[in-house]
């Protein structure tokens, strides 16, 4: 399979924007815990967790 019908199968089957989608969404949860985390007295380990949990979730992710 040639790299030009690999993408155009990526984008058929909407991949690149649902990895797009899921990027934005753990940026937003990083964001909003980093911000929201502190003010409630949460561990320093906390963030660093939420951050692995979501690049865990990257590889997890099958497809139905």
């Amino acid at each position: 399979m040639g790299n030009l019908n690999f993408f155009s199968e990526l984008k058929r089957r909407n991949v690149l924007r649902m990895a797009g989608l899921y990027l934005v969404g753990a940026w937003l949860l990083t964001q909003v815990a980093s911000t929201v985390l502190p003010m409630f007295g949460a561990p320093e380990w906390l963030p660093r967790t939420i951050v692995v949990l979501v690049a865990i979730g990257v590889r997890s992710r099958r497809d139905p």
